[in-house]
């Protein structure tokens, strides 16, 4: 007898039970979240994304994204994952969860974005970003012939 295996869209996830528990897939969020090792817990987005919110939105192409809100305009997000020095503009209707909470890896206890730990990692992002800038500038400066 085989099994009836009932597959949903997330924001089909979202508007049932108002949150859901997805696997990461990737590495833009690292050191953060880790490829198909971290589970976020993400609830349906309602109202307007703060800077450092971890937005998760549907690309037009249906592609999902799971990146940080790094300002906020009147209209739309400016959004950047914690390993990307690439920022993205995000129609606010692109936007149908935020990230709450997060499981780092299989068997590690839950990180709420409520908590210090993920409060002292916020801290440190405009270090982050800017060392990535930087990497990525003395790459394209190295790679060229002078």
């Amino acid at each position: 007898m085989g099994h009836n295996v009932i597959y949903s869209t997330i924001e089909e996830e979202l508007a049932r039970k108002g949150r859901g528990f997805f696997q990461t897939v990737g590495d833009s969020m690292e050191p953060m979240l880790h490829n198909r090792r971290s589970t976020v817990v993400v609830e349906k987005f309602t109202g307007m994304l703060k800077r450092n919110d971890v937005a998760l939105y549907r690309r037009p192409s249906g592609k999902y994204v799971l990146h940080r809100v790094v300002k906020v305009l009147h209209d739309r997000y400016v959004i950047c994952g914690d390993n990307r020095t690439y920022r993205e503009f995000v129609p606010r209707e692109w936007v149908i969860g935020v990230m709450t909470g997060f499981y780092p890896d299989e068997g590690e206890a839950f990180v709420s974005c409520e908590d210090e730990e993920y409060q002292r990692y916020l801290r440190t992002l405009g270090m982050r970003y800017g060392i990535r800038r930087l990497q990525a500038l003395l790459k394209r400066i190295g790679g060229k012939s002078v």
